[in-house]
């Protein structure tokens, strides 16, 4: 919502708004743009009218503006529709899926267009760091997008990348989680089922050909739910990994604090051996799927290998806060079982003699309620210290079982792994600063500003 106020802003509209709380980096950009933010809700801020309300899908009824908005008739509409309407129609749209790594999927795609002259239009689900925002007009007709599963509004229950006018789709992978508005993973394979046969006969699927759950989305269909031996897909379809099979494969991977080395083979032929500044599994795959897009919108090989050398990441991905008294201190967004692991795994890699903290911070929807228990309990061997911060929100777990941070920290603790619960933000600083010895590494990992942990940390270190 803050990039695209941003993005109508730069076009010239007059644009504000209202939110319970803005933090960095987000609040950073709203600031730098000129777009004044009311951090409370009030029907007063709707006088005099505007000519549009755009709705986020964190509203919902009972909110003073969206009350007033309904009452008085004032023209509305979501996030998705306006993106759509105002900036992908008439353009080339790229759009970006799957459970993880969405972000830097996207925003590797954005910069390696921009690297080699084609200047896309892009909006980006975080804050990639070669870039000052999160998006960019454009004006070379393609435009990237990172297309969210989540609802669309409250008036709108269907998954935002269903309104993107998809000609190039990318599927990273697929997994269950958002409990909060799905019921099982059938519900939303569902989803990806939809916005696959929205994709154009001319368009292009470029989907993970390792994923279980992608790979049967591509043999069924919302007219056919059974798996069957063919391609149920009315577009070209492109699949990558590192296993023999797939159109696009890396092998040979080297990772190092410079980042992943690998080869890159297109349809079984050598396409280029590239370096990214990014380390992990996972993220040679998330190279691969922007390779595949690049590709196919005219980047040379010789362009795609320049571009990736001077990627600089995503903001709140493995992103170095600070280092005080010889204790590195990271932010990290990760915040379901699967991320956690695969960012800790990668990051094991690179530092394999070090201590390495993880404190991780259960704050989404999902994580209120017991879904995730066990996956947890195996999601931080890699990390030899461990530390649960409380479950912001816990109501919202519903009528479902609530998840117990207690019993997920036993349950590491019997795997040998020494794990606290430490519900305040104050107590987890403590510990570590008490704790921790020069040449440590602390990850942080949560999907909110966790109270500005990183910066006391690391305050509390010098002190």
């Amino acid at each position: 919502m803050g990039s695209l106020a941003a993005m109508l802003k730069a076009k010239g509209y007059r644009v504000t708004g209202s939110d319970s709380h803005v933090y960095p980096p987000m609040s950073e950009i709203l600031t730098g743009a000129g777009i004044a933010v009311e951090e409370r809700f009030d029907a007063d801020h709707l006088t005099p009218p505007p000519d549009l309300v755009i709705i986020g899908n964190a509203m919902s009824r009972g909110n003073p503006e969206v009350e007033e908005t309904l009452k008085r008739k004032i023209r509305y509409a979501s996030l998705p529709e306006v993106l759509r309407e105002v900036f992908i129609r008439g353009n080339t749209s790229v759009v970006v899926t799957g459970t993880h790594g969405k972000t830097t999927t996207t925003a590797l795609i954005a910069h390696l267009l921009t690297e080699a002259g084609r200047d896309p239009g892009f909006l980006i689900g975080g804050v990639p760091r070669n870039f000052e925002a999160s998006y960019r007009l454009g004006s070379r007709g393609i435009f990237v997008v990172e297309g969210d599963e989540y609802d669309t509004a409250f008036f709108d229950k269907g998954p935002k990348f269903l309104h993107y006018l998809p000609d190039i789709v990318v599927i990273n992978n697929v997994e269950f989680d958002h409990a909060d508005i799905y019921r099982n993973l059938e519900e939303i394979t569902t989803s990806f089922r939809r916005l696959i046969n929205i994709i154009p006969g001319n368009g292009l699927l470029i989907a993970n050909g390792e994923d279980k759950n992608v790979v049967d989305l591509l043999h069924t269909s919302i007219d056919s739910p059974g798996r069957s031996t063919t391609l149920r897909t009315f577009c070209p379809v492109e699949t990558f990994g590192n296993e023999t099979g797939v159109v696009w494969r890396g092998v040979d991977s080297v990772f190092s604090f410079l980042g992943s080395s690998f080869r890159i083979l297109h349809r079984c032929r050598v396409f280029s051996d590239v370096t990214v500044p990014l380390t992990g599994r996972y993220n040679v795959m998330n190279t691969l799927a922007a390779v595949a897009v690049t590709h196919r919108l005219g980047l040379s090989a010789d362009e795609i290998r320049a571009g990736l050398l001077t990627f600089k990441g995503v903001r709140r991905r493995l992103e170095l806060r600070g280092i005080s008294r010889d204790v590195t201190v990271y932010d990290d967004f990760a915040h379901h079982p699967t991320a956690v692991r695969e960012t800790l795994a990668g990051f094991r890699t690179i530092h394999p003699g070090e201590r390495v903290w993880a404190i991780f911070e259960p704050g989404s929807a999902t994580n209120a309620r017991a879904i995730f228990e066990d996956d947890y309990v195996t999601a931080f061997d890699d990390a030899d210290f461990v530390i649960f911060g409380r479950v912001p929100r816990p109501e919202r777990a519903g009528v479902d079982p609530p998840m117990s941070v207690e019993r997920v920290v036993g349950h590491i603790r019997s795997r040998g792994r020494p794990a606290w619960y430490l519900p305040q933000v104050d107590g987890i600083i403590q510990h570590i600063i008490t704790s921790a010895r020069p040449g440590d590494q602390v990850i942080i990992m949560s999907n909110s500003g966790f109270e500005d942990i990183h910066t006391r940390l690391l305050e509390a270190l010098t002190a």
